[in-house]
């Protein structure tokens, strides 16, 4: 049986789809038979950091929508909808930086597909209830971390991955069930950019009893980190491909 470690960047677009998905899933298809999956628990912390953020006007958009609905009618008669809707969840600051306007993407892209199942003909209802299902698939892709987390090894069924960038990106009509072990490290990651956590895991499963054969990224940096780093790859790194280069190209 082969060894194939996870990364953050390989575990998260199991979770929600990307444009990296599709060629993660193909990859573990492709060596299902003969092959058993693992993730460090360092990439489960980590990924567990894009859903943990505070829950106030600035990151978090049921604040704001909840806060918008106690308006008054006059101010609520000039909004339209759906569109109103994709304001608010793009909506924080007034003067944003780089680091956050990337989030509010990231959170927009969470949640945008929740706006169709809301129907805005009493404004106030509908802000309600879009508030009340992000919530519900917040605390529902919290919960799943965590779960992981917390797990010698855990299944993820494929079919319950969420939109995110679009479901556009995936070509395939079979998403699998895959079933993954997690597994840690005797050295605690400290501190550090990504590209210092990147080394930290590669350098993990280099030293890990597991004797791994492989590592499957989604994240195109992550040899050159490696090489720069460590000055050799003696691991494969298999780098997934985006869709993007397949669609658009």
């Amino acid at each position: 049986m082969k060894k194939i470690c996870l990364e953050t960047s390989s575990y998260l677009p199991l979770i929600w789809c990307t444009p990296y998905s599709q060629s993660i899933i193909d990859y573990l298809k492709k060596d299902s038979r003969d092959a058993e999956f693992y993730i460090q628990k360092d990439c489960i912390i980590e990924a567990q950091s894009y859903v943990e953020y505070p829950n106030n006007w600035f990151r978090h958009a049921p604040f704001r929508l909840r806060k918008i609905a106690q308006l008054n009618d006059k101010v609520l008669q000039r909004m339209s909808f759906p569109s109103s809707a994709f304001q608010i969840l793009l909506g924080g600051k007034m003067w944003a930086q780089g680091l956050y306007l990337n989030f509010v993407r990231h959170t927009t892209f969470l949640y945008a597909d929740l706006v169709d199942a809301v129907d805005f003909t009493d404004k106030k209802k509908g802000l309600i209830v879009l508030a009340d299902l992000i919530d519900e698939r917040y605390n529902l892709i919290k919960a799943k971390i965590k779960t992981h987390l917390n797990s010698e090894q855990f299944d993820l069924d494929l079919n319950e991955i969420h939109p995110y960038w679009g479901f556009y990106y995936l070509n395939s009509d079979e998403l699998p069930k895959v079933t993954i072990k997690v597994w840690d490290s005797e050295d605690t990651f400290l501190t550090g950019n990504s590209r210092i956590r990147d080394v930290y895991h590669y350098e993990s499963m280099l030293k890990s009893d597991i004797k791994f054969d492989k590592m499957i990224v989604a994240n195109t940096g992550f040899n050159k980190h490696i090489k720069k780093e460590l000055k050799e790859v003696k691991i494969e790194i298999e780098c997934a491909y985006s869709r993007q280069t397949v669609i658009f190209e």
